[in-house]
């Protein structure tokens, strides 16, 4: 995973021109990942690649809008999607890079107790919704 991250990003950014709907998912898509492998690689005690990670993600946070050329009116739908598809993807990525199972759920955050409480299945319906939902806003408002 960490191999395609870079190219992804960068296929994003060239083909924003011709299909931005689909550029501007494969951007958030990227982001998401870059900041599940730096806090996963922060978990396993590598700080410095972690810490390079967490900075390149900040930059391509913001750099997005700037990227993608975001009108104001677009901004609110440009940021849900992000929403809807890091809460779809983060974990998974996580899981990935730690060689965890793909719906594994710690047990430190109020984040992992909540959706502990929620079997698996029910998860996958929420990470399921949450990807169309945020596969949707890009095609619809971009």
């Amino acid at each position: 995973m960490k191999n395609l991250l870079i190219p992804l990003l960068f296929i994003c950014v060239l083909g924003s021109a011709q299909t931005r709907p689909i550029a501007i998912i494969g951007y958030h898509i990227g982001t998401v990942a870059l900041g599940a492998i730096a806090d996963a690689q922060f978990d396993e005690g590598n700080k410095n690649l972690a810490h390079m990670l967490h900075a390149t993600e900040v930059v391509t946070l913001i750099s997005g809008p700037f990227i993608f050329d975001v009108k104001r009116n677009e901004a609110l739908a440009y940021i849900l999607s992000y929403g809807f598809l890091r809460f779809s993807f983060f974990d998974s990525a996580y899981n990935l890079t730690r060689d965890l199972p793909i719906l594994f759920n710690g047990s430190t955050s109020t984040y992992d107790r909540v959706m502990n409480t929620v079997p698996e299945h029910g998860r996958a319906f929420m990470k399921s919704w949450s990807l169309v939902v945020g596969v949707s806003i890009p095609i619809k408002y971009f």
